[in-house]
């Protein structure tokens, strides 16, 4: 029997239950919605701001990679994402900044939230509880508390959702209530239909890790939503399925990437790409696509098109991110790999710790 279609196997390698939380991804973006209806929004001081940073590393950090490349087409201000220690010079007190930490106490974002008040810029707080609810608190600034106990990676529809939503009701971004309903009613569809129950002749999820199983996943994307979900698949590998996996996007690989594909052929035919297909879209953009799969094929293992489905970018955006974050715990499966731990980064930062 197929390993992803033995569900006692699956049981036995996925001791502390990542699969499952992924195929309640729906739940989530339910229960998410609800807690963006309750958030204070009474702290946040109605004024006009120049700018929206996010901050945060990680599962947390993703939040707003997604949240930018959704509204950047379609906002008036900048919008920048902070994955480090400091910000920018930019950011001053005309700026709204959303600070975003599973945990809530990721030092990067502790560094850069501490920074932003000293600033004086507008703080929202997104965490299940740490130093960064006790910022929030401590200055009197508007907290989206959110469930804890889940890995960051597994949280998104927490980290995100509720984020997303509270901006669009403070008038921030236009969030349009078809578009939410549109993007509840598709992933409620696909984590029916990539469940553990259904078997790999007709489970897409599974079908794809099955194919790239022995391979190492390159993820292209094209410039905007796309670019964020491609780099949401190389950290689910990464940090899911313990493999290396890298990600590229559209145009700009084409300025670079596209000519390394010249050499090592005995190396990178062990690669898969994996690109994402939309139906709609810029023309030279699909030129693009279609003639770099032509010149690079044949140094690669496979190249496999995973189309885009849904009509508007947050269906899109939340749809293709949820494939492959369940493809990534279906090939931790395959590889008998228990895709909850992440004991490098707890090395890491045990390293970090001893500093203070």
């Amino acid at each position: 029997m197929n390993i992803l279609d033995d569900l006692k196997e699956i049981k036995k390698i996925d001791k502390d239950g990542m699969l499952e939380i992924e195929e309640d991804f729906y739940g989530q973006l339910i229960e998410a919605k609800k807690i963006a209806k309750n958030v204070d929004l009474r702290k946040i001081k109605a004024r006009t701001y120049s700018g929206i940073a996010f901050l945060g590393m990680g599962g947390s950090g993703f939040a707003g990679n997604l949240i930018r490349d959704l509204v950047k087409d379609d906002i008036g201000i900048p919008v920048e994402v902070v994955k480090g220690y400091n910000i920018p010079g930019c950011i001053d007190s005309d700026w709204l900044v959303v600070a975003v930490s599973y945990s809530g106490n990721t030092e990067e974002t502790i560094s850069t939230a501490s920074q932003v008040l000293k600033r004086g810029s507008e703080l929202i707080c997104v965490t299940s509880g740490g130093k960064l609810e006790e910022i929030a608190n401590n200055y009197n600034k508007c907290l989206i508390k959110i469930p804890s106990e889940l890995q960051p990676r597994g949280a998104i529809g927490y980290l995100f959702f509720p984020t997303f939503l509270v901006l669009s009701h403070l008038k921030f971004i236009n969030v349009a209530d078809s578009d939410v309903e549109e993007s509840l009613n598709l992933i409620r569809q696909k984590c029916s239909m990539y469940a553990r129950e259904v078997k790999s002749d007709k489970n897409y999820a599974k079908s794809i890790a099955l194919k790239i199983a022995d391979s190492l996943p390159i993820i292209y994307g094209t410039d905007g939503i796309l670019s964020s979900v491609a780099y949401r698949w190389k950290c689910e590998v990464n940090e899911n399925s313990k493999t290396p996996c890298f990600w590229a996007e559209f145009p700009e690989l084409n300025h670079n990437e596209t000519v390394g594909w010249e050499r090592l052929k005995d190396i990178t035919y062990r690669f898969s790409l994996i690109v994402f297909k939309e139906k709609e879209g810029n023309v030279r953009i699909k030129t693009r696509i279609e003639t770099t799969m032509k010149l690079i094929k044949d140094n690669l293992f496979q190249v496999l098109e995973i189309p885009v489905e849904g009509k508007s970018k947050l269906s899109k955006a939340l749809s293709t991110m949820y494939l492959g974050d369940i493809i990534s715990v279906y090939l931790a499966i395959l590889n008998k790999v228990n895709p909850t731990p992440v004991e490098k980064i707890k090395a890491l930062k045990a390293e970090l710790a001893k500093l203070d």
